[in-house]
C-alpha cells in the first residue's frame, strides 16, 4: 500500500507541476506579468522536485535492488515474493532458524535456497555439520560446483587428510587453563546431550568435572608446555587414591608424581604460582579423601570425554597434526564436517561438537569491519549439535559478521538436547535471537502454538445469531423475521496453530515438489506490514 501511495501521489504532482509550468509558458506568450510567470515557474519547478524526491524516497526504502551500501549488507540473496527480499543484513541480524516434521522439505526446499545464496555471496566462508549420510555432502558438493566454488568446500572426515588438534589450536589462542577446560566440558555438552538427564544436581556434577579438569590442564601445562588428550588422560588416571600411594615406588615414578614435581620446579610468575598451588592442594588432598562414590561420579564423566578424544579416528583427526584451522573460514573456506552422528554416533558428535565450539570462538574474536567476510554455521538436525555456547554466540555474532543457520523439527528437540533446569531457557534464549524463522508443515502442537504466539493477535469482530419459534401460520405466511443477530469483538491469534499443521505442501512429485511454508520476522514488518508471510520453495532448484 505505501508503494502505490508514493508511485499515485509522485505522477499528480509531476502532473500538477507540468500544468503550472504551461501556464507559465502561455502567459509569457501573452505579456502578463513578469512577476506572476516567475512565480508559476516556480512553483511548478518546486512540486517537480518535490514529486521527483518522494518517487526517489520509494526507492531508498523500499526497493532493495537499487540500495546499496559500502559494507555489502543490502545486497540481497533471494526473494521471498514480489516484494520482499532477504539481503545480507537480514541475515547476519541473527540468522535463521528453519523447522518442520520429518518430510516436511524443509533441508530440500528453503535450507538448500538459503545454502545456495550464502555460497554464492563472494568471500563468504563456513562450518557445515552434516546430518544426513552420502546426502549431504552430495548437496553441497552440487551446490559449490554450480556456484563455481569447488576448490573453497573443505571435506574434514576420515577419508580425508585434513586434521585440526583442538588443544593446539586452544594453546595457540593464548593457552588459558580456563579456556581449554571450557573447550573439553562442551565437547562433552554435545557428546552427552542425549545421555544427560535433568535432574536437579546435575550441574554439581558438571561443575566437579570441570573443575578436575582445570586441576589436571593446569599442572600437566606447566609442567610440558602444553597440553594434549593423552597427556591429560595419564596425568588424571595415576593419581592416587589414598594416602598411603605417596610412599608408594611406582606411583612416585608415575607420569602423575613427575608432573606435580616439574611443575614445582619450573620458574613461574605470581599468578601461575597460585594458580599451581591450587591445584597442587587439589591433587595431593581433596582428591585423595574425597569419599570413593563421589570421586568416582566425577572421574565418570571426566574420562568419558578423554576416553573419545584418544581412541581410534578421533585421536587422528582432532588430537594429532593440523592443516586447516577455524581461520580459514575467514580466508572464504567452506569446512564440512562429514561424519554424521547417525552413522558415526559419539565419535560424529565429538568432532563436529569440537569444531563447531572453536569456530564460534575466532568469529566472536574476529574484529570485523566492512571488507571482512560473512561466515555461517550451517547445522542440519541442530538437535544434535546444540550446547550452551550457542546462545552466547547468536546474541553476539552480528557485529563480527557472522550468523548461524540452524535446522530442526520442533521445539521439543532443543529442550531435549539442553536438559536439566536450565536447559529449556538456553533453548528459548537461543531461539529469540534468531531474526528469522521459516515454519514448514510442523507435527506437534507445542510448536505451533508458539509459532502463532510469534505472530500475535489481533482485536477481531465475531457475528452470530438465533432464530426464535414461529408464533403463527400468519407468520409463516407473511414471512415475519423471528432472526436476532448480535456480534463481538476479543483478541485472537492472526494465524491460528491448526495453520502451520494442515495444509502445507511437503514436495515430491504429487505437490509439484513444491514446499510451503511462513515466514516470520522479529521486530520488523514486510512490505504488507505484517511481521510474517506465506512463500513457497522449489525443491528442484539447482543443488
Amino acid at each position: 500500500m505505501m508503494d502505490t501511495n508514493y508511485s499515485l501521489r509522485g505522477v499528480v504532482l509531476a502532473g500538477f507541476g507540468l500544468l503550472l509550468l504551461g501556464s507559465a509558458a502561455i502567459g509569457c506568450l501573452d505579456a502578463t506579468t513578469p512577476s506572476d510567470n516567475v512565480l508559476l515557474l516556480g512553483g511548478g519547478g518546486f512540486v517537480l522536485l518535490l514529486s521527483s524526491v518522494m518517487t526517489g524516497r520509494r526507492g531508498e526504502t523500499t526497493s532493495y535492488k537499487h540500495r546499496r551500501s559500502p559494507d555489502g549488507l543490502d545486497r540481497v540473496l533471494f526473494a521471498w515474493n514480489d516484494s520482499d527480499q532477504f539481503t545480507v543484513r537480514d541475515l547476519l541480524n541473527g540468522g535463521v532458524a528453519i523447522f518442520g516434521r520429518t518430510g516436511s522439505g524443509k533441508t530440500s526446499s528453503s535450507g538448500k535456497a538459503i545454502a545456495n545464496a550464502l555460497v554464492r555471496l563472494p568471500g563468504s566462508g563456513g562450518l557445515i555439520l552434516a546430518a544426513k549420510p552420502v546426502e549431504d555432502r552430495v548437496m553441497w558438493e552440487k551446490i559449490f560446483k554450480a556456484a563455481g566454488r569447488s576448490q573453497d568446500l573443505l571435506i574434514f572426515s576420515p577419508d580425508s587428510p585434513l586434521r585440526f588438534n583442538f588443544l593446539d589450536y586452544e594453546m595457540a589462542q593464548g593457552g588459558h587453563t580456563r579456556n581449554i577446560t571450557r573447550t573439553l566440558m562442551t565437547i562433552g555438552e554435545t557428546l552427552g546431550s542425549s545421555d544427560t538427564d535433568g535432574r536437579e544436581d546435575s550441574s554439581f556434577w558438571s561443575k566437579e568435572q570441570e573443575r578436575m579438569i582445570y586441576n589436571a590442564v593446569e599442572v600437566v601445562k606447566l609442567a610440558t608446555g602444553r597440553v594434549s588428550a593423552p597427556d591429560l588422560h595419564r596425568f588424571i588416571t595415576g593419581a592416587a587414591m589414598s594416602s598411603q600411594q605417596f610412599t608408594s615406588e611406582e606411583w612416585l615414578a608415575g607420569f602423575h608424581n613427575q608432573c606435580l614435581k616439574t611443575a614445582w620446579e619450573k620458574p613461574k610468575t605470581a599468578m601461575e604460582q597460585h594458580d599451581f598451588e591450587l591445584a597442587k592442594e587439589y591433587w595431593l588432598n581433596e582428591f585423595v579423601f574425597m569419599a570413593d562414590k563421589t570421586r568416582s561420579s566425577i572421574l565418570t564423566g571426566v574420562m568419558g570425554i578423554l576416553h573419545t578424544f584418544n581412541t581410534g579416528i578421533v585421536r587422528e583427526l582432532v588430537s594429532s597434526s593440523t592443516n586447516v584451522t577455524p581461520d580459514d573460514l575467514f580466508a572464504g573456506k567452506w569446512v564440512l564436517i562429514d561424519m554424521p552422528p547417525s552413522e558415526w554416533g559419539d565419535i560424529g558428535l565429538f568432532v563436529a561438537g569440537g569444531w563447531k565450539y572453536l569456530c564460534q570462538k575466532a568469529l566472536l574474536k574476529r574484529v570485523a569491519d566492512a571488507r571482512s567476510n560473512v561466515v555461517t554455521i550451517w547445522a542440519d538436525e541442530a538437535q544434535q549439535f546444540v550446547n550452551s555456547f550457542d546462545a552466547h554466540t547468536i546474541a553476539q555474532c552480528r557485529s563480527h559478521r557472522g550468523c548461524m543457520v540452524f535446522l530442526t523439527q520442533s521445539l521439543h528437540a532443543y529442550y531435549a538436547a539442553l536438559p536439566g533446569q536450565s536447559g529449556r531457557h538456553q533453548a528459548d534464549s537461543l531461539l529469540t535471537n534468531f531474526h528469522t524463522k521459516l515454519l514448514h508443515a510442523l507435527g506437534d502442537i507445542e510448536t505451533a502454538n508458539w509459532a502463532s504466539s510469534l505472530i500475535g493477535k489481533s482485536l477481531q469482530t465475531f457475528t452470530g445469531g438465533s432464530m426464535t419459534p414461529s408464533e403463527g401460520m400468519y407468520d409463516d405466511l407473511m414471512g415475519t423475521s423471528r432472526y436476532t443477530g448480535n456480534f463481538s469483538q476479543h483478541f485472537e491469534s492472526i494465524l491460528q496453530p491448526n495453520a502451520f499443521m494442515h495444509g502445507l505442501r511437503t514436495g515430491g512429485a504429487a505437490n509439484g515438489f513444491v514446499c510451503d511454508c511462513f515466514v516470520i520476522r522479529s521486530g520488523e514488518p514486510f512490505a504488507g506490514g505484517a511481521n510474517w508471510l506465506a512463500t513457497s520453495f522449489d525443491q528442484r532448484t539447482p543443488g
